[in-house]
């Protein structure tokens, strides 16, 4: 119904990469894209919310992989710090229970100043697609009544769990998440199995992860849920939420595949291409895969290695390991 009705509409977003203690080339990747958006957004009015955030531990095995991650040398000097439980209370203004990994590059996002910037003066067609219809070397996009809505020389499927309906070979899985929000108190910006982030008027924290589900309808238990969660991690924090009021709260559909990792590329047939699956970590990736995929189509350097290309293509999966769930529409 608009741009950032899904995953992208809720009032602050993480701006975080994907930390991988073991493939290397992932965690590069996910280096060059915080790198990318974090230049991008920086340049936007209003954008940036917060820089910085802080991932506490969760597992007694954490204390290993955020040391091994902090010491690689994917990230820019100092980018990456660790920190021991009192520093990590000490940042938050609360007690903590445990340590964490400073991420200094990482970033609080308004995703509505984004939005509206980067899509200022862009043609718009609000409808439904119902099918895609080869067209020539191009596209014919059709509605539910087999209506003519548009065609195009190319067409990138960049619909988030909408995209499961239009490209029903590739394997992706709809996992729903609800967070809560309020007007007061705030915090600076910290993730654990959970989050908590400043809107810049008051704290969204969340989120849920329901697989399988496609239902956006926010229910109390999903909101129960996500104070749990916040209180498991910053007590302090989750005392403030209960007297604040009144909480807002909001549900969408994330887009998930097998191996977590997003899918861009071409969807093997002649001017159609994908760019999905982002998961939780959309406005970290999205800026540096969208300008891959520009890059693809209008056949020029690309700013990926080919070995990261090749990991993140549509091919990467076997043929029939398509998306059971493909029937359904978020």
């Amino acid at each position: 119904e608009r741009p950032g009705a899904g995953g992208s509409g809720f009032p602050a977003a993480l701006v975080t990469p994907r930390l991988d203690a073991g493939d290397a080339l992932i965690a590069g990747l996910h280096a060059q894209a915080l790198e990318r958006a974090r230049d991008l957004y920086r340049a936007l009015p209003d954008a940036v919310i917060a820089e910085g955030v802080l991932q506490l531990e969760q597992a007694p095995r954490d204390t290993a992989r955020f040391d091994k991650i902090a010491a690689q040398d994917l990230w820019p000097y100092d980018a990456m710090t660790r920190l021991d439980a009192a520093a990590c209370a000490e940042h938050l203004g609360q007690a903590v229970q445990s340590g964490g990994l400073m991420m200094r590059g990482a970033l609080a996002l308004r995703p509505s100043a984004v939005l509206e910037a980067w899509l200022a003066g862009a043609e718009r067609l609000s409808a439904a697609v119902e099918t895609l219809q080869p067209e020539g070397e191009g596209w014919a996009l059709l509605d539910a009544d087999g209506a003519l809505l548009i065609e195009a020389d190319a067409v990138v499927l960049a619909a988030g769990w909408g995209t499961a309906a239009l490209a029903p070979d590739l394997p992706l899985a709809p996992v729903a998440g609800q967070a809560d929000w309020v007007e007061d108190p705030t915090t600076p910006p910290v993730a654990w199995g959970g989050y908590a982030v400043p809107t810049g008027e008051g704290l969204l924290f969340g989120a849920t992860h329901d697989r399988g589900q496609v239902d956006t309808l926010p229910t109390e238990e999903a909101s129960a849920r996500n104070l749990v969660t916040l209180s498991a991690a910053l007590p302090a924090l989750a005392a403030q939420v209960e007297t604040a009021g009144p909480v807002r709260t909001r549900k969408a559909v994330r887009a998930t595949t097998p191996d977590r990792l997003p899918v861009v590329g071409a969807l093997g047939r002649l001017n159609l291409y994908a760019l999905t699956g982002l998961g939780s970590r959309g406005f970290c990736v999205a800026p540096l895969l969208g300008e891959h995929l520009a890059a693809c189509i209008l056949n020029q350097p690309s700013p990926l290695q080919n070995t990261a290309a090749d990991r993140l293509a549509p091919g990467r999966f076997p043929p029939g390991s398509g998306n059971p769930h493909a029937a359904s529409r978020a």
